[in-house]
C-alpha cells in the first residue's frame, strides 16, 4: 500500500490509504470517526445493517496496529456511536491485546459513554483538543494561533472523481486546507461529505491501495 508524505511544522506525517495518519516523529497512529456499535444502533432501531459492518472497521485497526506497531493511538472523537452495546466489549479485546500502547481520546459528539467506560479500558481522554508539538488535534474545527496547525475529523470529508462521459465517483479523502487538514472517517457506515476543490485546498483521495493527489 503507497501512502503520501506531508512535512508539516518539521513533522513528517504520513497519509495512509487505510483512513489514517502515521506520526513518524511520535510514533503514533491516528484515526477519527471510528463510530464503532453505530452498527448496532441501527439494528436496535430496527434498520436491517450487517452486524460486519463494525467488526470489519474493528479488524482494520488491528491490522493497522499490528503492522505499525505504534507508541500509541490518537482517535481524534467519536470512537463509538451511541449508547453501550456489546461493540464496546469487542472494542474491548482489541484494546487488551495492545496493552503496551497508548490509547488517547479526544472526545468527540458522539461520544457519550459514561467515564467508568473508558477507564475500564485505559483510554486516556481529552476533553476537546489535544496540544502537541505546534499541532491541535480536535474532533472539530479549532480557532487557531499564528504558526499552529490542526488535524480534526467530524466532517467525513470526500471528493468526487469524474470520467468520461457522465461516470462519476465519491472517494474518502484527507482535505488540506490553509493551517488544517480534515481526516477521512475510519469507520464505514459514515456517509460522506463532498468537499469543495479551491486553489488553496490539497485534496489526498483513497483507494484500497493507494492515496493519491488530486
Amino acid at each position: 500500500m503507497t501512502g503520501q508524505l506531508l512535512n508539516i511544522n518539521n513533522n513528517v506525517l504520513e497519509l495512509l490509504p487505510q483512513k489514517a495518519i502515521y506520526w513518524h516523529d511520535t510514533q503514533t497512529l491516528i484515526v477519527a470517526d471510528i463510530h464503532l456499535g453505530k452498527a448496532s444502533h441501527f439494528r436496535k432501531h430496527g434498520l436491517p445493517i450487517p452486524m460486519e459492518s463494525g467488526t470489519d472497521d474493528l479488524q482494520q485497526l488491528d491490522a493497522l496496529l499490528s503492522s505499525y506497531r505504534p507508541k500509541r493511538l490518537l482517535i481524534l472523537g467519536d470512537l463509538f456511536h451511541s449508547d453501550y452495546n456489546q461493540e464496546w466489549e469487542f472494542f474491548g479485546a482489541l484494546r487488551r491485546k495492545y496493552a503496551n500502547i497508548t490509547f488517547q481520546l479526544v472526545r468527540g459528539n458522539h461520544d457519550i459513554l459514561q467515564q467508568p467506560h473508558y477507564e475500564k479500558y485505559d483510554i486516556e481522554l481529552h476533553k476537546k483538543t489535544l496540544s502537541e508539538s505546534s499541532f491541535i488535534f480536535a474532533h472539530d474545527f479549532v480557532t487557531l494561533q499564528e504558526q499552529e496547525f490542526s488535524i480534526t475529523g467530524h466532517i467525513h470529508p470526500g471528493f468526487v472523481l469524474h470520467g468520461k462521459g457522465r461516470q462519476s465517483i465519491t472517494l474518502p479523502c484527507f482535505y488540506k486546507k490553509k493551517n488544517t487538514l480534515i481526516m477521512p472517517a475510519f469507520g464505514r457506515l459514515t456517509g460522506l461529505v463532498h468537499m469543495p476543490p479551491a486553489d488553496d485546498a490539497e485534496i489526498f483521495v483513497m483507494t484500497e491501495e493507494e492515496v493519491h493527489r488530486v
